[in-house]
């Protein structure tokens, strides 16, 4: 029995290893059927393009660009916040002796508009029995003591009323005296009376002398050229007539290094005062308007004297043509160049001479917007030639812009500040080129037409604090907060007195930005 059922069992075993291995079998028979059977192809992935990959794209190439422009000029930006920390007279503890100064009703004048440090003595007074009664002598006496406490010499500057109904000022400038560290006195709308200038002899320290619409005659002058030490000096004399001999006076001041004359002379006189001005060779800054002077007069005046140390030039009378231009070589570490506007030709040759002598040149103005301007070819030249003063930080010349790409060469100028061109509009081409001047600090300019494909580029400008607009119209609510993503603007103006308006701008987008100021010339 038990043998019959064994046999039964095998019996099982191999049948059910037979069907196995049949299922075995057709699988891999079927799965080389399938290998064999054609595959169809799957269909094709349609990606649609969003339209606004381009726009990003373009927008990031931009970018490049304008970082790879500034990479080699990132270390000679100055760090003007670091800089403006560190002043002396920014000090907190300085701020405590300023309000003891205001106390006595004197006023503390920040260095702004190329302006020292300055104690502003305006008008102090007080009522005397229902008078007013100017009290100059005391608010600065009684000032004096606070004064000596500051850690850094000090300016004096009085102004006075335009009317020149303030007193004279006589006893109050010999106050002067007590003050330890007085370097520097400016006078503006003053009277002066012989006393005050006499006093004036008296300061030992006394370096810079300003005086500006204020009473000024040759007993004045006597007294000033009696001020050996003096090495700044900026004088304006209005219509007071001046002889020739009393003004050579003040050429005789040996350590005179910054010399402003505003003055009238005999027009025979002219020529002998330039002569004598040519032996003094300390002078650094010049700015002399004596009356009619002529190109052969400044020509012998920088043939006949030693004009090494001149860096400062302003002529008031005629731009240099061609024998003036070239004798400037004579004045070989001339920094600023400022002189009236001429013919084309005029200018385009003192660009050339300049270019190839004076390279080291930081500003450069030639006359003011009116005038004959350069145009086409001469204007794009121009342009080309600003590349050859890489320390240029200011210039001013008469120039219309052929075409946008012509601002190119002033993108290799990592000091440039301003330029002009008259007729700039701040666009998406012009801001590529803008973005690329990494120290740009104001701007002049037509008009505005940029609009949201621009708003990756204002940001760039990051050091210009001013725009002046020629057409306001073009100023809406829209652009206003575009500009306001400059991370240092700080004021909006322009002189167009035609139209002055800004209607397409509300009082309740101006609001969101108070820390801009928005101005009209002569207003």
């Amino acid at each position: 029995m038990f043998r019959q059922l064994t046999f039964v069992a095998t019996v099982l075993l191999i049948a059910m290893a037979g069907i196995g291995c049949f299922l075995l079998t057709s699988d891999s028979t079927q799965n080389a059927v399938a290998d064999k059977q054609p595959v169809a192809p799957e269909p094709e992935l349609k990606f649609q393009t969003d339209p606004r990959v381009p726009e990003r794209t373009r927008r990031l190439e931009e970018i490049n660009q304008i970082l790879a422009s500034r990479v080699p000029h990132i270390s000679a930006v100055p760090n003007t916040t670091d800089s403006r920390e560190k002043e002396s007279w920014q000090d907190p503890e300085v701020e405590r002796i300023y309000q003891q100064i205001r106390s006595q009703r004197l006023t503390i004048w920040y260095p702004r508009n190329g302006e020292p440090l300055s104690i502003w003595v305006g008008n102090p007074e007080k009522m005397v029995e229902g008078e007013k009664v100017y009290q100059h002598t005391q608010a600065l006496k009684a000032a004096i003591p606070y004064i000596n406490q500051l850690p850094f010499p000090v300016r004096i500057w009085f102004y006075g009323t335009r009317d020149q109904s303030n007193p004279e000022l006589g006893k109050c400038i010999e106050t002067l005296t007590g003050i330890e560290e007085l370097h520097s006195v400016k006078f503006s709308y003053c009277r002066i009376s012989p006393r005050g200038y006499a006093a004036l002899r008296g300061l030992p320290q006394l370096t810079d002398l300003e005086i500006l619409h204020s009473h000024l005659d040759e007993t004045a002058l006597k007294h000033i050229a009696q001020i050996k030490q003096l090495r700044r000096l900026h004088l304006s004399f209005g219509d007071e007539k001046i002889s020739a001999a009393a003004a050579e006076e003040l050429l005789d001041l040996s350590e005179l290094e910054d010399f402003k004359l505003q003055i009238r002379l005999e027009t025979k006189e002219v020529g002998r005062f330039w002569k004598k001005m040519s032996g003094c060779s300390s002078l650094v800054s010049l700015e002399v308007d004596c009356g009619k002077v002529s190109q052969d007069m400044m020509y012998q005046f920088l043939k006949h004297g030693d004009h090494q140390r001149l860096k400062s030039w302003t002529i008031r009378e005629r731009i240099p043509r061609k024998k003036l231009a070239d004798a400037l070589v004579l004045a070989p570490n001339l920094e600023v160049l400022k002189v009236p506007s001429g013919s084309p030709e005029e200018m385009e040759y003192l660009l050339q001479r300049l270019a190839k002598h004076h390279t080291q040149l930081r500003n450069l103005t030639i006359g003011w917007d009116s005038g004959e301007h350069l145009k086409g070819k001469q204007a794009r030249q121009a342009l080309q030639l600003f590349s050859a003063f890489p320390q240029l930080q200011q210039v001013h010349v008469p120039i219309v812009l052929p075409d946008v790409n012509a601002l190119e060469p002033l993108t290799r100028l990592s000091q440039l500040e301003h330029f002009y061109c008259k007729n700039l509009n701040l666009n998406q081409s012009t801001l590529f080129y803008l973005a690329q001047m990494p120290s740009l600090k104001s701007l002049s300019i037509r008009s505005l037409s940029f609009s949201d494909e621009s708003a990756h580029l204002l940001p760039w400008l990051s050091h210009v604090e001013s725009i002046e607009i020629e057409n306001p119209q073009t100023l809406c609510n829209r652009r206003l907060v575009l500009l306001a993503t400059m991370p240092e603007l700080r004021e909006l103006k322009w002189c167009n007195i035609a139209t002055n308006k800004t209607d397409n701008l509300t009082d309740e987008v101006k609001a969101r930005y108070p820390f801009i100021k928005y101005s009209v010339c002569g207003k």
